[in-house]
């Protein structure tokens, strides 16, 4: 690894949003942070930025080190674009191979904003939906972004070989999908986490086989190393070993995936235990909206008081179907005294009360629509 203070004078050791913050730091409250996203209209901010980021040459590039802790769909996509661009990456994941990461447990789909189907969609109505079905607790610049780059996204799949599903004619399909009113939807049957991942496995690989990358499986990460306020390296226990390891950087990415093990039941592997976050947290990172976490309402119900985790059922079923009550409270009485079956209730007597109350989306409430944020998708339920 390079010496990290041979190459101080590549860095830009300025603030990343020093030219385009939001509020200068200095204004701001002592009690709010400042997250440096670029100032002016949400559809230029990161444009802006762009066009005014200070930028490494290629030659400097070869003396920069980063460490990408994760391989799942963002680790490994962040190790093989920056070995792509010339920097040096060292890899770790905590699994024995980089496809044991818990993105291949993904299933119904990826957004992108391609108006394949001609059906109004655009950057702006992904960013809409996004925001609202984050029940407004997003950051809006970031989600403007993602939208922005949405598209690009399924173009760099594509080249990756990912086996998207195609209509007859050879172009790619869409479907219906979380609520939207628009099919945004790309997909590869009932696997498409699976099937990203092996794409962007077979480009980290290229870069570990051009040996811009090196990979280190196996590595479970117990410490981030601070110097001057930076993140400069970790440290990591070998899994096979037991023995302790460090590794120096000039910078480096936590791409460590969820942490739904910190609940009692959830649809996420055993190992999405949060373990790489909190060292991150101890050493002064901000954690917010820690309840705001992946909880999917479709899932097989438990069954006994053994049972580690939930069954996943795809997102793709809750755009199919209804949702009801009885209109009448004898039939809800008899439905739960047992006396009545659920299927003995004609249509007529049948409240869809979601239809009702949002006729605009009909049977995709049910879908975490992002038109109904959840609080109020749930009111006539509970009513």
């Amino acid at each position: 690894m390079a010496d990290i203070k041979s190459v101080e004078g590549m860095i830009d050791s300025t603030p990343i949003m020093k030219d385009y913050a939001d509020i200068e730091s200095s204004k701001l409250p002592e009690y709010q942070i400042d997250s440096k996203i670029p100032e002016g209209p949400i559809a230029d901010k990161w444009t802006n930025y762009k066009a005014h980021q200070k930028l490494v040459n290629p030659a400097n590039k070869r003396n920069l080190d980063v460490i990408v802790v994760g391989t799942g769909l963002a680790g490994a996509s962040a190790a093989s674009t920056l070995a792509e661009l010339g920097f040096n990456v060292y890899n770790f994941c905590i699994q024995d191979s980089p496809r044991r990461a818990h993105s291949i447990a993904a299933q119904g789909g990826i957004n992108a904003a391609k108006d394949y189907q001609n059906d109004g969609d655009s950057v702006y109505r992904l960013f809409y939906d996004t925001v609202k079905g984050g029940d407004f607790r997003s950051r809006e610049a970031n989600v403007y972004r993602l939208a922005e780059v949405s598209n690009n996204i399924i173009d760099q799949c594509v080249q990756q070989g990912v086996p998207f599903a195609r209509e007859y004619g050879g172009l790619l399909a869409n479907r219906s999908f979380g609520g939207a009113q628009v099919s945004r939807t790309f997909y590869a049957k009932g696997q498409t986490g699976q099937q990203l991942l092996l794409g962007a496995y077979a480009s980290l690989n290229r870069q570990i086989e051009k040996g811009q990358v090196r990979s280190f499986n196996r590595r479970e990460m117990l410490d981030v190393v601070i110097i001057d306020g930076r993140a400069r390296g970790i440290i990591v226990r070998n899994l096979v070993t037991g023995e302790l390891e460090r590794y120096a950087a000039h910078a480096v990415v936590l791409a460590t995936g969820g942490y739904g093990r910190t609940f009692f039941l959830s649809t996420n592997a055993m190992g999405c235990n949060g373990s790489a976050a909190i060292q991150a947290f101890r050493k002064g990172a901000y954690l917010s909206n820690l309840a705001f976490t992946q909880i999917h309402p479709t899932c097989i119900p438990v069954h006994g008081e053994d049972q580690s985790k939930l069954t996943l059922m795809s997102e793709s079923l809750r755009n199919d179907g209804r949702i009801w009550v009885p209109k009448k409270k004898e039939d809800a009485e008899a439905i739960r005294a047992g006396k009545k079956k659920p299927t003995d209730i004609p249509d007529e007597d049948r409240d869809f009360y979601l239809e009702r109350r949002y006729p605009a989306f009909g049977n995709l409430c049910p879908a975490t629509s992002p038109a109904v944020p959840p609080r109020n998708a749930a009111t006539p339920a509970s009513a």
